[in-house]
């Protein structure tokens, strides 16, 4: 094999063994040099590996482990360039070595780059990198592609979220196993290690015609495969036309054991306390006026409500929390933690990227947690889509149930009997959305807001709070009547949790305190197609001398009161959040992407198909016997007959065709046009030529092809060189005229 051609199925190798890292990279925080380090750990690999087999001839395995020390001190320098939890570039890779799969599982997507969690993929991307160099060189060509392709495989099980960069990887390996099949020797080589190898004249390996037309034909096709196969995934990725597919791989990291939280007092048992001292400054905020989501509380055990525990470490960039509603606003904000108590971070909506510290997410609610401590004396900035029910339809809305919302409708033993009377009435009936809206209603009507009301929210406090629809009842705390909602919401059959946050806070323009005054909880609904629905029962009265909470921002859905449905059964007063702009957009500009998408695809394959094809082919004029080029010479010559508009019959002779090309071009001596005739006669049926005619074969075609595409009008002129039907009718020279 030339040097060159060794050249280029080595890059091709590495190409192979690198397809993986678009996929594999989506996966941190941040993508691109994560890109980097795998394909120059690719790259590494076959260098090394190519290397390591010159020196090892005979025996090609051995290459693979004669490269795994500079594996190692690459390995070590990634441990210096991203520490990871082990200080020391060497404990830290050897740390990273023993245990860098497991904590991949355990740890959210998009997570930091740090040796830990890149130890695994660049491991896996130097193997099959080394293995596919030593299968190639061993003359494996096709085998080389797998261990590449075994990778990417992996890599889509470990990141089944990322589809766009998935597409780009599968062209990578697409056209890696293009120019690795162009680039392959015409023959195998002899891998035989025994025997006697006796060369006999005129036995070796043909190299007719037969031979070319096969190996040009499946370079044609990968050709076809380079040019269309990138342009239909970007079509497919660029649209989002199979991100809305309901079948979705499984999660390999929903295997693993979630971290948990801390032992901390449980997040509603403060708002009490923090209503009778309103005006302790908790936290500075920057940015729009937005209320922040701080604890979600799934479980009620029957004295407490017990937030969510599937907490898994994540990076910057945060996996989408489940039951997000179809329409949000994109609002980022700073915050500056004074006295907050506990290790839950407070964000606005559902938060998508953190900066400036480290959390451990929860999928399910949305909930974030420090991984770094207490969130007090902490400031990082957060982007989060927030809730905006401006206009959404929610009469009709139907209540979540069926598997995967047991839970969120689940009630302990030891009820009070009341319970389940009081539930039924003050729901009564109509539609899911309906009954919720009227048990909200019954508790902010019934009730007064009560600063000084003890602590508690389980049954024992709900018996003595709650009284039959239509009395008055006593006095609470946000504590007790978000606790309140959610239970009676699960006495009427609907799937609810509660929420702790705080509203905007008080200041002028986008710089706000948000003291313990500001602190509320309230309750939330899973409805399809909506997802989790926030209402918000707190009294719209209050006992003497008592200050409500500052609470919530009436024109945002979060925490707001999207119960209060006009008579068009929408969602909110209709002045949301939407000055903001909105963070999704409808889907009806995707028809419009994909049909771009498919325009480019033909366009790319006429404007660079095409012509690759016909340079390939113009290498057989220049290339082989003397016999073969007269034939590829003359099957050019037909092709651009017909791409002229000539007829061309099949059953047409050399002779015949020649004094039809006599006809239409006249100043063609007829001399020249009977030896062309003759010449192909020569080669075609075993006649004796000489490389000299087959010099004369190939500079009167080429004349002649000159000839028929000056005579032609301006728009076949123009049009000639990418005719797409030129390549199908050279590939089946035997349906040509001879």
């Amino acid at each position: 094999m030339s040097p060159a051609r060794t050249a280029v199925s080595s890059a091709a190798v590495a190409l192979a063994a690198a397809a993986s890292a678009p996929l594999l990279a989506a996966g941190y925080d941040r993508p691109f040099p994560v890109f980097a380090v795998l394909v120059i750990t690719a790259a590494c690999a076959v260098a090394v590996t190519s290397l390591a087999h010159r020196l090892t001839r005979g025996i090609g395995p051995a290459a693979i482990p004669a490269g795994l020390p500079v594996a190692v001190v690459w390995l070590i320098a990634l441990a210096s360039w991203a520490p990871g939890p082990v200080k020391g570039p060497v404990p830290a890779a050897v740390d990273a070595l023993l245990h860098s799969g497991a904590r991949i599982l355990t740890t959210a997507p998009h997570a930091p780059a740090t040796v830990d969690l890149l130890a695994f993929p660049v491991g896996a991307v130097w193997l099959a990198g080394a293995i596919a160099t030593v299968l190639n060189r061993d003359g494996r060509v096709l085998p080389a592609l797998l261990p590449g392709a075994l990778v990417l495989c992996g890599a889509a099980v470990l990141n089944p979220q990322a589809a766009g960069p998935g597409y780009w990887s599968a062209a990578l390996i697409a056209v890696a196993a293009a120019v690795l099949l162009a680039a392959a020797p015409q023959a195998r080589p002899d891998t035989a290690h025994a025997g006697l190898a006796v060369p006999l004249p005129g036995l070796g390996p043909a190299a007719g015609p037969r031979r070319w037309r096969a190996r040009i034909g499946a370079v044609a096709m990968a050709a076809a495969c380079v040019v269309t196969l990138p342009g239909a995934l970007y079509a497919a990725a660029a649209s989002g036309a199979l991100e809305g597919w309901p079948t979705r791989a499984a999660d390999p990291r929903r295997a693993a054991a979630p971290q948990t939280p801390v032992e901390l007092r449980n997040p509603l048992s403060y708002l009490s306390t923090w209503a009778a001292e309103p005006d302790v400054p908790l936290m500075q905020v920057t940015g729009p006026r937005t209320n922040l989501r701080w604890v979600a509380l799934s479980e009620f055990t029957g004295p407490v409500w017990l937030p969510e525990s599937a907490y898994r470490p994540g990076g910057a960039i945060l996996p989408p929390a489940k039951g997000t509603p179809p329409k949000t606003v994109r609002t980022t904000e700073r915050v500056s933690v004074r006295d907050l108590p506990g290790d839950w971070v407070p964000v606005p909506g559902t938060a998508t990227r953190v900066n400036g510290i480290g959390v451990a997410g929860d999928e399910e609610s949305g909930t974030l947690l420090s991984s770094d401590g207490p969130v007090a004396g902490r400031t990082y900035s957060v982007t989060g889509n927030v809730p905006d029910w401006a206009g959404r339809p929610a009469a009709g809305a139907a209540a979540a149930s069926g598997s995967g919302y047991e839970r969120y409708l689940r009630l302990p033993p030891g009820a009070p009997p009341k319970l389940a009377g009081i539930a039924l009435k003050a729901a009564g009936d109509g539609t899911a959305y309906q009954r919720a809206s009227r048990l909200a209603e019954y508790l902010r009507d019934s009730y007064t807001f009560e600063a000084g009301a003890p602590s508690g929210h389980g049954y024992e406090e709900l018996a003595k709070l709650l009284v039959v629809p239509g009395k008055k009842g006593g006095g609470a705390t946000s504590e007790q009547f978000a606790s309140a909602f959610a239970v009676l919401a699960r006495g009427a059959g609907l799937p609810s949790r509660v929420v702790v946050g705080f509203g905007p806070g008080s200041g002028g323009g986008d710089d706000r305190v948000i003291r313990t005054g500001d602190a509320v909880a309230w309750g939330e609904i899973y409805f399809e197609g909506l997802g989790w629905v926030p209402f918000d029962p707190n009294p719209r009265t209050r006992s003497q001398g008592a200050a409500r909470p500052r609470a919530v921002d009436q024109t945002k859905g979060d925490g707001a009161h999207p119960d209060t449905a006009g008579t068009d059964g929408h969602v909110g007063d209709g002045d949301g959040a939407g000055r903001h702009g909105r963070s999704r957009s409808g889907a009806g500009g995707t028809l419009l992407l994909v049909l771009t998408g498919l325009a480019l695809i033909v366009l790319s394959a006429l404007l660079l198909g095409v012509p690759s094809l016909r340079a390939i082919r113009l290498r057989r004029l220049r290339q082989g016997t003397p016999s073969d080029r007269i034939l590829a010479a003359w099957t050019e010559l037909v092709v651009a007959m017909r791409i002229a508009g000539l007829p061309v019959p099949a059953s047409a002779t050399a002779p015949e065709m020649s004094e039809r090309l006599a006809r239409e071009l006249p100043g063609v001596e007829p001399a020249r046009l009977h030896r062309v005739a003759g010449l192909v006669n020569a080669a075609g049926f075993g006649g004796a030529v000489t490389p000299d005619d087959a010099a004369f074969m190939v500079a009167e075609v080429r004349s002649l092809t000159a000839g028929l595409r000056r005579s032609r009008p301006l728009l076949r002129r123009l049009s000639w060189w990418w005719d797409p039907r030129a390549p199908l009718w050279a590939a089946q020279p035997s349906r040509l005229p001879r």
